[in-house]
């Protein structure tokens, strides 16, 4: 049974919606493309598609004639294709174009996650947060950042304004949402330098810390991309000081969080419950020292949580 209806929404055309209430970590959807093809200029992208779409079905090619395109003219198939097509994979160089998930709208405050499944090569939908019954069902088109210049990379991508529920906040809450997304790309930026990691790992993992309490203020009650990959982060920094009681830790939340964004079968998630179990089997194992090194017999499940968030994040001492 499907749990959403396509309907046409004002000022939207059309989007997904749900027919009911939706859990947290449901995999709505997943969709085989109607085809792939790779990033190229659009005179060379129409050329490849014409051939893809005549070896599609007449619904198929009515589909993919119906979605929208925002570079009208010379090129109308390389016009939808560059408008819809979403990456098979993190820094994919294919994309592909998909009948329904294609017609998901966007939001900044999305209440999905897309992703692209390499081992089922399948494109999949998996609500990150808890979505009500006749909610309308949401991915994040943008990178982040403050509203001014969000707005300006979807209108020039995808030709519309966005109005959604935190770009049409009131002035003083819109300032206060892009002043946190102004953070979190900093602390973002400050996490992901690999020699402050293996140099001052203190400091890195403050920053980590300090990023989830952000992405816990600017998105409630959601797991997103940004927490998985902050807690791998963590977990890093964590095994290149040899710290296997910690690693493991953050390991197991970054694997809960890709259980919710992408499911038990995403290569992504079975790498990380793979490092959970152990942590010392990673590349970076004890690469910059073994100075975090804990006793052998502690066991972290003894904690309470307030004392394991602080032996966690290093704050107790």
């Amino acid at each position: 049974m499907s749990l959403f209806e396509l309907v046409a929404l004002p000022g939207k055309g059309q989007g997904l919606v749900a027919k009911s209430s939706i859990p947290k970590g449901t995999r709505i959807l997943s969709e085989t493309p109607l085809f792939t093809v790779p990033n190229m200029s659009a005179e060379m992208l129409e050329v490849a598609v014409r051939p893809k779409l005549k070896s599609l079905t007449k619904e198929e090619q009515r589909q993919f004639l119906a979605l929208h395109n925002n570079f009208p003219g010379k090129y109308p198939f390389a016009g939808i294709v560059k408008t819809n097509a979403l990456p098979c994979g993190s820094g994919a160089v294919v994309g592909g174009v998909y009948p329904t998930i294609c017609r998901i709208n966007h939001s900044c405050l999305s209440n999905c996650h897309n992703n692209w499944n390499g081992d089922l090569e399948l494109e999949t939908i998996h609500a990150i947060k808890d979505i009500c019954a006749g909610e309308e069902i949401t991915i994040d088109y943008s990178d982040g950042g403050p509203s001014d210049t969000r707005r300006a990379k979807l209108r020039q991508s995808f030709g519309f304004d966005c109005d959604c529920v935190v770009c049409s906040l009131p002035p003083a809450e819109l300032k206060a949402s892009d002043d946190r997304r102004r953070r979190i790309q900093a602390l973002d930026e400050a996490v992901g330098n690999p020699s402050r990691m293996m140099s001052n790992p203190a400091a890195s993992l403050a920053d980590c810390f300090a990023l989830l309490r952000v992405l816990e203020e600017e998105y409630p009650h959601t797991t997103s991309a940004l927490a998985s990959r902050l807690y791998y982060d963590a977990f890093q920094i964590a095994v290149a000081h040899g710290d296997r009681a910690r690693g493991k830790v953050f390991a197991e939340r970054a694997y809960k969080a890709r259980v919710v964004m992408e499911g038990e079968d995403s290569p992504e998630t079975k790498k990380m419950k793979a490092l959970s179990l152990n942590p010392s089997s990673h590349s970076s194992f004890g690469i910059s020292s073994m100075k975090w090194k804990g006793p052998k017999k502690f066991n972290p499940d003894e904690l309470n949580d307030a004392e394991l968030e602080k032996w966690l994040w290093r704050q107790s001492k």
